[in-house]
């Protein structure tokens, strides 16, 4: 039997059975590489070397505890529900007498869901910045209007990376989003990562996007960009292959440099947020919001976007002041 009951192991050597053995068949290989470094970063550190009989509710709720002082959250929650999960198993296949995480409790979580997003002033700076061109006409960013099409239509930027011409509609006008690129650490003995291509986050997330004018002119502009090359990638290298997301984001920062942009964090994704900003400041449902962003449920996006549609339903309401 792999797990002997009434183990002598340490949680370090459990867990990275359990890893293994049990979690890597279930998990996608982006996933596999999420857990593997809540164990190796957040878990074994502190826990570790405890041996898995004499692990204690103590234990576990001091790690948690300190955790949640230097990460975040999601981080914390993540070391939490991956330590439950292999207890749970532990519990069931009596590897130990008692599960100690039955008397714990996650510490909750003290910051808001802020998200962070472009006003509209910086992204007319940041659209203009992106299309420019040296005094020849060649564009200064390769990438500049994959950001333009990010902005109009709320795409994940592994989402962008991997779609192809195919899933263009041009008489549509519309995008197909059936298809992400990941970088999955490989398992080869170096530190290298490769680029796999997967099904998107959720079921939701396989959707059909509008192309408003904006962001046809960036598809037109990439594909003429790409005319001697006969590539199937809307964002391509120069040799036709994947673009990095690195690339993108190098790229972002340099246009946000020269626009005077600072402070933001997760600035490509930033994007995002902003595209969903911006449609829910000027009155688009949420749930349409929802369904363009490819949540899987519309409370995500309330929870990232509470804050704005608070906003909006004050603005609402004061409508009724032009009544009488």
């Amino acid at each position: 039997m792999f797990f002997d009951k009434q183990t002598n192991e340490t949680v370090e050597e459990y867990m990275t059975k359990w890893l293994i053995t049990v979690k890597k068949p279930t998990l996608k290989p982006t996933s596999f590489d999420r857990v593997e470094l809540s164990l190796k970063y957040q878990i074994f550190p502190r826990i570790g070397t405890i041996k898995m009989k004499k692990l204690s509710s103590d234990d576990i709720q001091i790690m948690l505890n300190s955790l949640s002082e230097v990460y975040s959250h999601s981080t914390v929650k993540k070391a939490y529900v991956n330590l439950k999960s292999c207890l749970k198993m532990a519990e069931i296949r009596e590897d130990i007498k008692k599960n100690p995480i039955h008397a714990v409790v996650l510490p909750r979580n003290t910051s808001p869901n802020e998200v962070s997003f472009y006003s509209a002033e910086q992204v007319q700076m940041i659209v203009s910045e992106a299309v420019s061109t040296y005094k020849n006409g060649t564009f200064k960013y390769r990438y500049g209007y994959l950001i333009v099409l990010l902005l109009n239509t709320g795409m994940r930027l592994g989402e962008a990376l991997a779609l192809q011409w195919e899933d263009v509609d041009w008489p549509k006008r519309s995008i197909h989003i059936c298809k992400n690129v990941e970088n999955v650490k490989s398992r080869n003995g170096d530190k290298s990562y490769t680029k796999i291509i997967q099904m998107p986050k959720s079921d939701k997330s396989v959707r059909r996007i509008p192309l408003n004018d904006n962001a046809m002119d960036a598809l037109v502009k990439l594909n003429s960009m790409q005319a001697e090359m006969n590539c199937k990638l809307v964002v391509a290298t120069e040799n036709g292959n994947y673009v990095d997301g690195g690339n993108v984001r190098r790229t972002m920062q340099s246009i946000l440099n020269n626009c005077g942009i600072h402070g933001k964090t997760d600035i490509v994704h930033a994007l995002r947020h902003t595209f969903a900003t911006l449609l829910i400041r000027r009155g688009v449902d949420i749930k349409m919001v929802s369904e363009l962003l490819g949540h899987s449920d519309v409370t995500i996006t309330m929870k990232f976007y509470y804050h704005v549609v608070e906003e909006q339903k004050n603005t609402a309401i004061r409508k009724l002041d032009d009544l009488y």
